[in-house]
């Protein structure tokens, strides 16, 4: 399967956007007045940070499987 079609890359960036969207609204929602009906508390806060983290991390480990990527690929060029 070529790169451009992964369907894997494709839902694990959606899990992501998923993760990260409902990590921003919970964290907009503590510091909104006046208060929503649910404000989300620190732990709540913390966890919903910890699983957009580790979506994207999943996302980036199979985004470097997908494209083939090692260490020596990367060169200061490609970076910048």
């Amino acid at each position: 399967m070529s790169r451009e079609f992964c369907q894997t890359c494709e839902s694990l960036k959606e899990f992501y956007w998923l993760k990260l969207n409902q990590f921003l609204i919970a964290a907009g929602s503590s510091s909104a007045w006046p208060p929503p009906l649910h404000v989300a508390g620190e732990e709540e806060l913390l966890v919903l940070k910890n699983e957009s983290l580790d979506a994207l991390r999943e996302l980036m480990r199979h985004a470097k499987a997908c494209y083939g990527l090692t260490i020596d690929d990367v060169t200061v060029d490609d970076a910048a």
